[in-house]
């Protein structure tokens, strides 16, 4: 199967690019810089590739020629005011053209990458395949729940559509330092909050080989949501702690104080940006976590997801092995 690929050089992009070649497949990127992609695959690598961005036309064309399927991760993420139109506009219209393109030539199968943004309702008991879309207020998260309305309305007869909501996704090989890692180095390097509700973790490496099984499995299309494990925050630092043999500061919080830090954050981000997992929308999850249901990837695909002890070690390894972390906050596992 050839596989055209948006976001190849990000995160989730990349782990999935990596688990189809292993698998045998041949695998094509749309990619706005070459460098990027040499830097992060090696010059001898076996990918295709075309220059140019999702909103590009032409250029999605051209990087659609010849594919079986299309796996859209690619999106843009900024906290800047400044940015936000762009932020909208940036994801609306590039899911429209690589979706809507897709559709139009012979490409069979979709994968559109969406989030749990796309779903979020503080007030839903759990959110799953069913859920309806969501309303978040932040442009990246309006820019999720538009594209995930338009990829709901498609209707194409004879192809395949699947939608996957990942949770907070963590794992090793993170080309750039996503959120979730910026807060995993912060518990590890200051504190661990203590507070109710949770977090919901799954592996990337989880997530890229439920990609893989929807296109070589090709169930009846529909949506996926990908939770991973729930857990709550009284046990992050004792895990954590397991793991790397370490005591960690273990900070008790409240969650009306978090939410309003967030909101002070986002205010300060308008003219100050800074590298923090804190705002506003992080701070409602973390303190009203509404947990993704894992059953129909479970059973519709045979899957079942590696212990979260595993991603959290091999997380916290990474981190050590890219510099992200010293020795002393990585404990045991900068052994491994």
């Amino acid at each position: 199967m050839h596989v055209m690929i948006t976001g190849g050089t990000g995160f989730i992009g990349y782990h999935t690019a990596r688990a189809l070649l292993a698998a045998g497949h041949t695998v094509s990127l749309l990619v706005r810089s070459v460098d990027k992609l040499y830097k992060l695959y090696g010059d001898d690598c076996e990918l295709g590739y075309t220059r140019g961005d999702i909103t590009d036309a032409d250029a999605v064309r051209r990087a659609l020629a010849g594919c079986d399927a299309v796996i859209h991760t690619a999106a843009m993420v900024s906290t800047k005011a400044s940015d936000a139109q762009r932020v909208y506009d940036t994801n609306v219209q590039g899911c429209k053209t690589v979706i809507g393109n897709a559709l139009e030539s012979g490409v069979k199968t979709v994968v559109h990458v969406s989030s749990v943004t796309a779903l979020y309702d503080p007030k839903a008991r759990i959110l799953d395949e069913n859920s309806p879309p969501g309303a978040a207020s932040n442009a990246y998260g309006r820019s999720k729940v538009a594209c995930e309305k338009y990829v709901r309305g498609l209707k194409a007869r004879g192809k395949r559509i699947y939608i996957t909501y990942p949770a907070t996704v963590i794992g090793p090989d993170d080309p750039a330092l996503t959120e979730p890692h910026v807060g995993m180095r912060g518990f590890l390097s200051m504190f661990v909050p203590h507070m109710p509700s949770g977090n919901q973790y799954v592996d990337v490496r989880d997530v890229a080989e439920i990609h893989l099984r929807l296109l070589e499995r090709r169930p009846a299309s529909g949506n996926y949501t990908v939770g991973g494990h729930y857990v709550p925050w009284t046990e992050l630092g004792p895990l954590l702690e397991r793991l790397t043999g370490r005591k960690l500061l273990k900070l008790p919080l409240l969650p009306g104080p978090m939410r309003l830090a967030g909101r002070i954050v986002d205010q300060v981000n308008r003219f100050y940006p800074i590298e923090t997992p804190i705002s506003e929308e992080a701070m409602e999850y973390a303190t009203n976590w509404v947990r993704l249901d894992n059953s129909k990837v479970e059973r519709t695909l045979d899957f079942s997801f590696r212990p979260v002890e595993q991603t959290m070690a091999d997380t916290v390894s990474w981190l050590y092995r890219a510099g992200h972390i010293n020795k002393r906050q990585a404990g045991v596992l900068a052994r491994h």
